[in-house]
């Protein structure tokens, strides 16, 4: 019965034999539907897949195409392994760590400078009275943080001395 039911559904003996040791049933009293059934239900999935890429049972063909693929798929993954290890030693990769830390810091002096604004203004402005007067000395402080926020030598050189090295 065993063998009749490995037969029906593709897989080994043994398989079978564990499914309905199992499930608490005698291999030599129990029928073929429950063994059938018990071996769908509790497969070994590595025999199944083994069967299967034998060419016993369903889906031979498919597990092996999949065993290419899977293959494949990992020599493109360790060959752009190899792509970024190549990039980071010539230097034209940064770490992710590395630029985060550096765009906060730049964050929080641009937040500072912008902050610090109104204590640099107050005394300029104090008594004055024409809006225009106001409006131009409000405008050239804003242009001066701004401008060092902007300077891109500046810029680049924090970059490199945080990031870079």
């Amino acid at each position: 019965m065993i063998g009749r039911v490995a037969e029906a559904t593709g897989l080994d003996q043994a398989t079978i034999r564990r499914a309905v040791t199992a499930a608490g049933l005698d291999p030599q009293t129990a029928s073929f539907e429950q063994a059938a059934q018990l071996a769908q239900s509790i497969p070994d999935p590595a025999r199944v897949i083994g069967h299967a890429a034998n060419g016993r049972g369903e889906g031979g063909h498919t597990t092996t195409d999949s065993l290419a693929e899977a293959r494949a798929h990992a020599e493109r993954l360790r060959a752009r392994k190899i792509e970024l290890l190549n990039a980071k030693l010539e230097g034209s990769l940064i770490p992710r760590e590395a630029v985060t830390a550096t765009g906060q810091r730049i964050l929080a002096e641009a937040r500072t400078a912008l902050l610090s604004l109104g204590h640099r203004l107050a005394p300029k402005v104090a008594g004055k009275t024409d809006a225009r007067e106001i409006a131009r000395i409000v405008e050239t402080e804003v242009r001066d943080v701004l401008g060092t926020l902007a300077d891109e030598a500046k810029f680049f050189a924090d970059l490199d001395a945080e990031a870079l090295s």
